[in-house]
């Protein structure tokens, strides 16, 4: 299979990824917040802190903000490579819109959550972060690896007569 092929599969394969993922996003955001949820920022802030018995930050809080980073690398990630006619850092715009949209359906009463503008900020910095990693893997799929810069020599630049 040439690498002409590989592409449309590869686009193909990220698309089916998104719609995954986005259904995940919605689960986590419209379910109301239980036990379980915080349990799993508990856990991830207290694996970030190396099991610490003296935890400088909550692991509650720091699992929130860790989590809400990171969920946000792969749906801009997928996005940029799934659809590559618009740029990575646009598709982190439209993530930064995803989240405050999500952070507004959390004011719904019956779901017993909270919205938070910090929430919008961690989630357009995982974003923005997703955005760079795309640029990267484009950059390197297109052979436009960033090499060094030369340096003129004299005996580099054949005298012209």
């Amino acid at each position: 299979m040439s690498a002409a092929d590989r592409a449309p599969s590869r686009v193909r394969l990220c698309r089916g990824i998104t719609a995954g993922y986005l259904v995940l996003v919605g689960l986590a955001v419209l379910t109301p917040i239980r036990q379980e949820a915080i349990a799993v920022k508990r856990m991830a802030g207290v694996w970030l802190q190396g099991g610490a018995s003296h935890r400088a930050i909550d692991p509650v809080v720091l699992g929130d903000v860790v989590l809400n980073i990171v969920g946000f690398i792969p749906l801009t990630l997928l996005l940029s490579l799934g659809w590559r006619k618009l740029r990575p850092y646009a598709w982190a715009g439209v993530c930064l819109l995803v989240s405050v949209a999500c952070e507004a359906l959390q004011l719904i009463p019956a779901l017993s959550r909270r919205a938070d503008l910090f929430n919008i900020l961690e989630n357009g910095s995982g974003a923005f972060i997703g955005a760079w990693i795309a640029v990267q893997i484009r950059r390197l799929s297109v052979g436009q690896v960033v090499a060094s810069v030369p340096t003129a020599q004299s005996d580099a630049v054949p005298a012209h007569r």
